[in-house]
């Protein structure tokens, strides 16, 4: 919706969009769907049907029961943590440290694999959370507390990042709820008011709605259609996924986006279905950015470029010459986007940051593991959750630019993405925690009619809030209405099992009931099916060494865009060449930084 105001703030013309929960899903799952001929032929050859999951490699993601009952997220991701983390265990002398400290995708010896199997969860199981806590922080490892729905509304970080908003609801009272996540400076002027009650402000629309002011724009002679964020320029210096995968989404409606990144690399290249789906469609540049003989290009770069991205921890952009004071120096009409994990500022901003750590701090995995369950990996995380709110955000940064001239500092931290995610969650002074936990014991669902059902050859989901049609429902099932849901869940349940499932969902559908089969890991056929190759969802492309590739494309649709050819994530350093002769350096500069490995 935002491309499309852009857009029109540039030709004047009004547009379609078009998305879908589908798409959102697969926003969200994203950064594991991709194949080539390669890796499916690979598979195949081993009698897999999906890609190994990380076990047997030197990295530690997972949760942990400790001593007190309490869990705890451990991550190491970031160069040399794993190294450290084998020290305070007490393992490094059974796992050696690797020199470079770049662990993610290096396998283990077949001996070592039971110690992170085995061993660590014993290890961690012998003290308490706290003291896990206070020790993995001192080695500057990511360690996460698993906390329950709304704990963290107390937390300093939290409330340093002024995530949560205090207000008076007329029907619940005093309440705290998560407030919007991406914060700029300078500041709106929001004042926030509770949800109003139904028909609140009927009058005043009706009275005064057809003085509101038409909006302003100016209207391009453009007689064909081009791409929504045509002429639109990223400089993204982000690593990993949360970061970059937002001016990848921007890059899908024709922004120009180049990625700076280290000779060495981003730290996410070994995993390249992960690597490739963040930053699909832009042009890469690998240099030295200490190396004062790049300073040149970097400022060249900095005064191209519309948005100045990263996700850099606190403090290093500064040491670079990267902060916002300095780019804003340079260029002053840029929207700068910092993405750290926990805030610029506040007692946490130095504590590392990974998927999906941060949905354990703000309550998800307790969320997602049904009633009375111990926590579990959330099925969607804060990864995807930044990268498409650091994109909401760029175009808002845009948007004001287009009406003020001048340009604007925004920061999204992954903890405030976290907490949107349980925006629906809200809890009231007397400490009421209201929208939580409704999934059951079982992770069958949230109610008897919305819902898992398994039956005689499968399962069924189905969906029915309609009370006329959830008689409906009984009425074809042969099950009596009663009072108590549990009676209910009984009987459904039963009847369910004596029906298949292909036969069931024909009969619901005939009804009006919304009811699906679970499609299970379909990754593979998702990626090859026809008709979400047509809609622009899926996307193929050739690549020598791969063969043909695909992986997901545009998750919007706008009228009157020109949609460019997908365009991989481009290998290391493969446009450097290119960009710093368009940029003025010579031949010869050019050899001399690849020479010294200042450029690759």
């Amino acid at each position: 919706m935002l491309t499309a105001l852009y857009r029109r703030a540039a030709d004047g013309k009004g547009r379609y969009v078009e998305s879908s929960l589908f798409d959102g899903a697969l926003a969200y799952q994203s950064g594991s769907m991709g194949e080539s001929d390669q890796s499916v032929a690979a598979l195949a050859a081993v009698g897999l049907d999906r890609a190994p999951t990380t076990e047997g490699t030197r990295i530690v993601t997972r949760s942990f029961r400790c001593a007190d009952g309490e869990y705890v997220g451990i991550h190491t991701g970031a160069v040399g943590a794993f190294g450290r983390l084998m020290k305070v265990l007490g393992l490094d002398d059974r796992i050696l440290p690797s020199e470079s400290g770049l662990d993610l995708g290096v396998f283990l010896e077949p001996h070592q694999v039971p110690i992170l199997t085995d061993e660590i969860p014993e290890i961690v199981a012998s003290k308490p959370r706290s003291y896990w806590v206070d020790e993995l922080l001192k080695a500057d490892i990511c360690v996460v507390e698993h906390l329950h729905p709304t704990e963290a509304f107390d937390t300093p970080q939290v409330r340093h990042n002024q995530m949560i908003i205090d207000m008076d609801d007329p029907v619940l009272g005093r309440i705290s709820q998560v407030a919007p996540a991406a914060k700029f400076t300078p500041p709106s002027r929001t004042t926030f008011t509770p949800a109003p009650a139904t028909g609140q402000h009927t009058d005043d629309v009706l009275a005064n709605g057809a003085g509101w002011p038409e909006p302003s724009f100016t209207a391009s002679s453009a007689a064909e259609p081009e791409a929504s964020l045509s002429g639109v320029r990223i400089l993204d210096l982000g690593a990993y996924f949360a970061g970059p995968y937002s001016s990848r989404l921007l890059a899908d409606f024709g922004a120009d986006v180049i990625k700076l990144e280290p000779v060495a690399g981003d730290p996410m290249r070994g995993f390249t279905v992960t690597f490739n789906v963040a930053q699909a469609g832009k042009r890469g540049l690998a240099a030295n950015l200490k190396d004062l003989s790049v300073r040149r290009a970097v400022r060249q770069l900095l005064e191209w470029a519309d948005v100045v991205h990263h996700n850099l921890r606190p403090g290093a952009a500064e040491r670079l010459g990267l902060d916002y004071d300095s780019v804003r120096q340079i260029n002053p009409k840029a929207i700068y986007l910092y993405a750290p994990g926990w805030g610029a500022t506040g007692p946490f901003a130095m504590r590392q940051s990974f998927a999906p750590m941060l949905s354990g701090y703000a309550g998800v995995t307790y969320e997602v593991a049904g009633k009375y369950n111990v926590p579990m990996p959330p099925v969607a995380h804060e990864d995807p959750g930044n990268g498409l709110l650091g994109a909401v955000a760029i175009l808002l940064g845009l948007l004001q630019r287009q009406k003020t001239g001048t340009g604007c500092y925004v920061e999204n931290p992954q903890l405030n993405a976290t907490m949107t995610h349980m925006a629906h969650i809200v809890r009231t002074d007397a400490g009421e925690v209201i929208g939580a936990e409704r999934l059951d014991p079982l992770q069958l669902g949230i109610g008897i009619f919305d819902r898992l059902y398994e039956t005689s050859d499968g399962w069924v989901c189905l969906t029915v809030p309609d009370p006329d049609l959830q008689a409906v429902v009984c009425k074809l099932l042969d099950v009596s209405i009663v009072e108590n849901e549990d009676v209910m869940a009984n009987a459904l349940t039963e009847a369910m099992a004596k029906r298949e499932t292909l036969a069931l969902l024909q009969e619901l559908k005939q009804v009006g009931v919304t009811a699906i089969e679970p499609a299970g890991h379909h990754i593979h056929a998702l990626l090859n099916d026809p008709e979400q190759r047509r809609v622009g969802r899926i996307v193929e492309y050739h690549d020598s060494n791969l063969g043909n590739v695909r992986e997901v494309g545009p998750l919007v649709r706008i009228s009157d865009h020109s949609a460019s050819l997908h365009r991989p994530a481009p290998a290391l350093g493969e446009h450097s060449d290119t960009i710093l002769a368009w940029l003025g350096y010579d031949e010869f500069e050019i050899a001399e930084l690849r020479a010294r490995q200042v450029v690759r």
